[in-house]
């Protein structure tokens, strides 16, 4: 079951249509710790079932979603949850 970690901010290329980084913090059961990944990082962390991001948005989880390319590659979306850290 993949761990929940919360997004607080993102790195995105000059358009602003891609995410290149991300990072926030992860809560385990006696601690909080910040975290940076890259993207491509992230993605495969997703992929293996291992972790799961999120934006806190109005206290709420808006979950970070990965989309496939027509050419096969991976990249989360900049669409949803993740607009009010752009």
């Amino acid at each position: 079951m993949a761990a929940p970690a919360q997004v607080t901010w993102v790195k995105t290329d000059p358009s602003g249509a891609e995410i290149l980084k991300l990072g926030g913090t992860r809560r385990s059961f006696f601690s909080k710790s910040s975290w940076e990944l890259s993207a491509r990082e992230a993605i495969a962390l997703v992929e293996q079932d291992e972790w799961r991001f999120y934006v806190e948005v109005d206290e709420k989880k808006g979950w970070l979603e990965v989309l496939e390319q027509p050419d096969g590659t991976r990249k989360f979306s900049n669409q949803g949850p993740i607009q009010i850290l752009t």
